[in-house]
């Protein structure tokens, strides 16, 4: 190629106006990082996004490949008591795949709800940092409730009386044990697998000068023991 035929194919290539500052613009900074009040909540709902939106696509998904499975299991097997369990237990696993799918971790989708709402005017930061405030405050709400003895009630309750209707309506003592250990361990891995990072958060504003944060009550096989991060 000669010289000339060169520096025609780059003229043709090249824009001699474009100014590098349109091609590559600066990405721009939201104040919600520059606030101390609101960069801390926006730092936790941040940390937990990702590994909500995991955790609720992998238990609602979960639940819902149990169900199915179960039901073809009930579908081609001619054993009395497996039908039993699975018409027992089906329903069960379908409604906990439906209660998770109905109220996803707030961060899970909210946050970048959140970032998307402008903020070139005083009023449309205002909305913005309430709306990151309440975000914030649903997701502590929520990891509270996880984390509280009522749902380890609930959980033990549930499925002690799917337990009780295995044994004392149909007499299958081993379809019964295996849902209550099978399902409690199931509930309870739903509950210490939930990332808690705003509730972490709002315990550590609470009490500032404990050091101590994340509490939790971790099953062991002889009985249980506390664990917190310092």
């Amino acid at each position: 190629m000669t010289l000339a035929g060169s520096l025609l194919l780059l003229a043709l290539h090249v824009d001699p106006t474009t100014d590098p500052a349109d091609v590559a613009p600066a990405a721009s900074t939201s104040f919600l990082t520059e606030d101390p009040a609101l960069a801390p909540l926006l730092g936790a709902l941040a940390a937990e996004q990702g590994p909500d939106r995991l955790w609720y696509w992998g238990f609602s998904g979960g639940l819902a490949g149990v169900a199915l499975g179960q039901s073809i299991v009930v579908a081609t097997t001619s054993n009395r008591g497996t039908q039993i369990n699975g018409y027992v237990n089906i329903p069960a696993s379908a409604l906990g795949a439906i209660a998770v799918l109905l109220d996803p971790p707030a961060a899970a989708y909210g946050l970048d709800d959140v970032r998307a709402m402008p903020e070139l005017t005083p009023a449309q930061r205002e909305a913005k940092a309430a709306a990151l405030q309440a975000l914030f405050r649903r997701s502590v709400e929520q990891e509270r409730f996880y984390r509280s003895a009522l749902n380890h009630v609930i959980g033990l309750t549930v499925n002690a009386g799917l337990a009780a209707l295995l044994y004392f309506g149909f007499k299958l003592g081993g379809r019964a044990l295996l849902t209550l250990v099978g399902g409690t361990l199931e509930w309870e891995a739903q509950i210490f697998t939930r990332p808690n990072h705003a509730l972490d958060l709002a315990k550590a504003q609470a009490h500032p000068g404990s050091g101590l944060q994340g509490l939790h009550i971790v099953p062991l096989p002889n009985g249980l023991a506390l664990a917190g991060s310092f």
